[in-house]
């Protein structure tokens, strides 16, 4: 259990902070964001989710089981962008797009691909699997 959590729990902590954000006033979002723009901002911020789902779910996994472990951080990704979209809609001076969704699967996307290349790197690859 305490193996799993070590895991598990960046993944958790940032979903708590994607959902934080999104509870807070439009306005205060814009000012926090930057300047990005929502698809490039949603796409970031889930692209960086990605990251996290993908350390949780592919501890210790050989090869051959690593593609349904990018299915299922992707599956879990798009489930928590659509759950936020929703949350987003009962949240005053908030809205809700499908566009968001998208930029957050996307997001993950490449957070898969973009970990995918770099286990192609021996010493990395050593590093997930005794991490």
């Amino acid at each position: 259990m305490r193996y799993r959590l070590k895991y598990f729990a960046p993944a958790v902590l940032y979903v708590i902070l994607i959902f934080t954000l999104s509870s807070l006033n439009q306005r205060i979002v814009s000012n926090l964001s930057w300047g990005l723009e929502d698809f490039l901002l949603h796409f970031t911020e889930y692209h960086f989710y990605g990251v996290t789902l993908i350390w949780a779910v592919m501890r210790d996994k050989p090869r051959s089981e690593l593609k349904s472990s990018y299915r299922l951080a992707v599956s879990i990704g798009a489930l928590s962008g659509m759950a936020d979209e929703f949350y987003q809609s009962f949240v005053p001076s908030r809205y809700s797009t499908i566009e968001d969704v998208v930029a957050d699967v996307f997001g993950v996307i490449l957070s898969i691909i973009t970990f995918s290349l770099l286990m192609k790197i021996p010493i990395l690859e050593r590093f997930r699997k005794h991490a």
